[in-house]
Order: C-alpha cells, then sequence, then structure tokens
C-alpha cells in the first residue's frame, strides 16, 4: 500500500523548497503566481491530503468540533447528527462523531480523544447533565460545548432540546382524558439517561393532576431492551393489574413493547393503547402507526453548532432553549376497551 504523499513529496516534484510549498499551502506571504499553479499540479498529481489533526496541533486551532452522541444505532441520534452535519458543512466545519453507548467511562474517553485533537468545542448528549464527569473535564480545560437533548437544571455552557417534562405530562393527561385509569410507564434506566428521569416526573405530575397514580414502572436497558419480555409477562400474568395504557419513553422501547405484547395475543390498540416519545420515521411505517410525541431531532443538531458558535465568540445572549414538540395521539392509541361501545 502507497505511503500519502507529504510535503517533502510536493517540494521534490515541484523543485522547491519546504518553506516555499509551505507558504502556498497555508496562503502566507507573497508567492508567485506560476509558483503557486506548480504546487497546485504536484497536489493533484501525487494526491496530497493535508492531515487536519496535524494542521490542529501545529496552530492550535482547527476547523474540526467533536460529537458524543449516546447511540448510532437509535435513529433520533441519527437525525441529530444529520442535522450536525448539514449546519457543519454551511458553516465549514468538520464533525468528528463518536458514540458514548450510554457507559460513563466511553464517555469521559471520548471526551479525552475530542480534547487530543484540539478541536473547537463539542456538542454532546450525556447521561446524566447534572453528575457529568464530562461536562466537569469541558468545563475545566476551558473548551466550549453545547448538550443536546439534555436540559439540565443547572448552569451549562449551552444546551438544546425538548421539555422532556411538560411533554410527558401532557401525555398522561390525554390518556386519562380518553378514560385510561390503570396505567404503566416501559423506560430507560434512570440510572444512565436523564431524559427518561425528566419524562417519567413529567408522567407522574401529569397524572396527579388527574387523580391518577402510576399502575406499573417497567425500568430496561436504554440500548438493546434488555429485561423488557420478563417484565411484560410478569405484569399480564397479575390478574386485574394490567394497565391499558402504557406510556414508554422512546419509540424503540414503544415498537419493542407492542412486540412483545402480541406475542402474548394483546391487541394494539383494542386491548392495550401504546405512546412513545421522538416520534422516529420508523413509528409511521407499521399498521397502526405508533403515537408519539414528536421532536425535532434534525433541528436540535442543528441549532446546537450555532448554540456553540455563539458560545465560542463570546456573543451575549441566552445559553440555551428548548424547540417545540408535536402530540401525535393516533394510531396505537384509543379509549380503553371497557369504553368502547
Amino acid at each position: 500500500m502507497n505511503k500519502p504523499a507529504t510535503i517533502k513529496d510536493i517540494a521534490s516534484y515541484c523543485g522547491l523548497s519546504v518553506a516555499t510549498v509551505s507558504r502556498v499551502m497555508n496562503d502566507k506571504g507573497p508567492i508567485k503566481a506560476d509558483t503557486a499553479e506548480r504546487v497546485r499540479q504536484a497536489v493533484d498529481a501525487l494526491g496530497y491530503a493535508p492531515s487536519m489533526a496535524a494542521r490542529a496541533l501545529k496552530t492550535a486551532s482547527s476547523s474540526v468540533i467533536g460529537v458524543i452522541l449516546p447511540s448510532l444505532t437509535n435513529p433520533v441520534f441519527a437525525e441529530t447528527a444529520s442535522g450536525i452535519q448539514q449546519r457543519a458543512r454551511e458553516q465549514g466545519l468538520t464533525p468528528i462523531i463518536l458514540s458514548s453507548d450510554y457507559d460513563l467511562s466511553l464517555e469521559r474517553s471520548a471526551v479525552a480523544t475530542l480534547l487530543g485533537y484540539q478541536v473547537e468545542g463539542v456538542l454532546l448528549t450525556v447521561n446524566d447533565a447534572a453528575s457529568s464527569d464530562a461536562l466537569a473535564r469541558l468545563d475545566k480545560e476551558g473548551v466550549p460545548y453545547c448538550l443536546m437533548h439534555n436540559v439540565p437544571r443547572q448552569q451549562v455552557c449551552g444546551y438544546i432540546g425538548v421539555d422532556n417534562y411538560r411533554a410527558a405530562a401532557e401525555v398522561a393527561v390525554y390518556l386519562a382524558d380518553l378514560g385510561h385509569r390503570c396505567i404503566g410507564m416501559v423506560s430507560g434506566d434512570f440510572q444512565r439517561t436523564d431524559r427518561a428521569r425528566d419524562r417519567h416526573a413529567g408522567f407522574l405530575a401529569g397524572l396527579r393532576y388527574r387523580n391518577l397514580e402510576l399502575a406499573q414502572l417497567v425500568q430496561v436497558d436504554p440500548v438493546n431492551a434488555v429485561g423488557l419480555t420478563g417484565e411484560i409477562h410478569r405484569v399480564y400474568e397479575q390478574a386485574g393489574s394490567a394497565p391499558t395504557a402504557w406510556f414508554c419513553s422512546n419509540d424503540l422501547l414503544a415498537l419493542a413493547t407492542i412486540a412483545k405484547l402480541q406475542l402474548l395475543g394483546i391487541r394494539v390498540p383494542e386491548d392495550v393503547s401504546i405512546v412513545g416519545f421522538d416520534g422516529i420515521q420508523a413509528g409511521t411505517l407499521r399498521q397502526p402507526n405508533l403515537a408519539s410525541i414528536r421532536t425535532p431531532n434534525a433541528e436540535i443538531g442543528a441549532a446546537a453548532v450555532d448554540q456553540l458558535l455563539t458560545n465560542k465568540r463570546g456573543i451575549p445572549g441566552q445559553t440555551g432553549r428548548t424547540l417545540g414538540h408535536q402530540l401525535l395521539m393516533d394510531g396505537t392509541v384509543a379509549p380503553p376497551p371497557d369504553h368502547l361501545s
């Protein structure tokens, strides 16, 4: 395998000094037009590509931003990454995207890796913004960042997300007003995702507003829903205690819950209603479509880039904001069986 061309190779090809080639590459100092053209022709002929990492180390500056997401398989974060890439291109930035898999040690190491590249800033979604070592490290190093999807209560460098608490409360009220009185929740582990914790708190508040209590709470692994099958079986083996509606803290958990219920011969929404959170496209491709809260995931990514640049430039203003959400209450939602005529 051939080694990539270097500046020395370019200089040798052109019969110029390395210093002259470097001045052409970096557009520094007076350069004759024919000299610049010789260098450009050599670059094309040798297939030279500059090293962004090396340039960042030499100049203590780069056009690279870091991105840390909990998962690259969850469509929510894939949509967020798409929004980041689009806006980054418009701003002349190159994102380096890493995944933490909801693992705190990977979250910390991802920050260390990005700091090694001397990125201009970091966009990230952390497990828990209130106790994140990753955020503490960025604060210590003075590197600007913007959280995505986390909406923290404490002061941070920046954040963009939706009001998880309010959205979940609206779902609870909607289900109660449909006539549901026995309502459960399937959630990602609260210790691994503060978004699930906020949605749980909001859902409880909405139920209390309608003088109801949560009938069942099932917590599972947020990545692959380990344990969901056993928990669903346990709930429906208890006569008279099974919910007529479930709120799931994300759409992937909602789709998995529907699949488990169907294996038990339980129909959705005829026997039980299901509501997710995120509004991913996969939920609209099934029949009936998944009821959910649609969040503007691509817009969150794009807005986070803008917020990061605002923070980096030291422009006064708000450090974070929430974007709007939309309730899509059809498809897998219906009144409870005993309310049907």
